[in-house]
């Protein structure tokens, strides 16, 4: 009888001590766990940023609008993704993002090979690109694109996301 005594007495000890060490601790380790895994879209420094633009181009090479960057904020885009459709003739050969009309190319995107659609005669390219991507205030985002010669009309679709940070 002593022994069991003297055995739920270091079980009720241990267990304790257990439970005050995970009080002291638990908290910090389960900070630094939650700081990892979410991202704080609260922030109002983080705001959210999306532009979809869809257009069609008969010339060889066009510029279309994206967006503006806001006075006081910096844009950062992480993911691009297009879609483009056409005759079996003509192919997206050059696709880019370009600070102003006619400035300097920022990031070039990915063109893949050409691959059939359910409607016959056209031909689908398309791509989903991670990236990293900083705009400064005032500076405007246009898309560049071009395709292989040809008198026909191509559709060409673009989205990027990202967010505004303030610096």
């Amino acid at each position: 009888m002593n022994r069991l005594k003297t055995n739920l007495a270091v079980s009720v000890v241990l267990i304790l001590t257990a439970a005050v060490l995970a009080g002291i601790f638990a908290k910090p380790v389960w900070a630094q766990v939650r700081a990892a895994l979410v991202r704080d879209v609260d922030n109002p420094a983080l705001a959210p940023f999306r532009a979809d633009v869809n257009f069609s181009f008969l010339a060889i090479g066009d510029q279309f609008f994206l967006t503006t960057v806001p006075t006081g904020k910096r844009l950062v885009i992480e993911h691009i993704s297009y879609g483009t459709s056409g005759p079996t003739s003509e192919q997206l050969i050059f696709a880019a993002l370009r600070t102003g009309q006619f400035g300097p190319v920022r990031e070039r995107l990915e063109i893949h090979p050409v691959h059939a659609s359910a409607d016959s005669g056209f031909f689908l390219q398309d791509a989903s690109l991670p990236v990293k991507l900083y705009f400064e205030p005032g500076e405007e985002i246009w898309v560049a694109v071009s395709k292989s010669a040809g008198f026909a009309t191509r559709q060409f679709e673009i989205h990027a996301e990202g967010y505004y940070v303030t610096p």
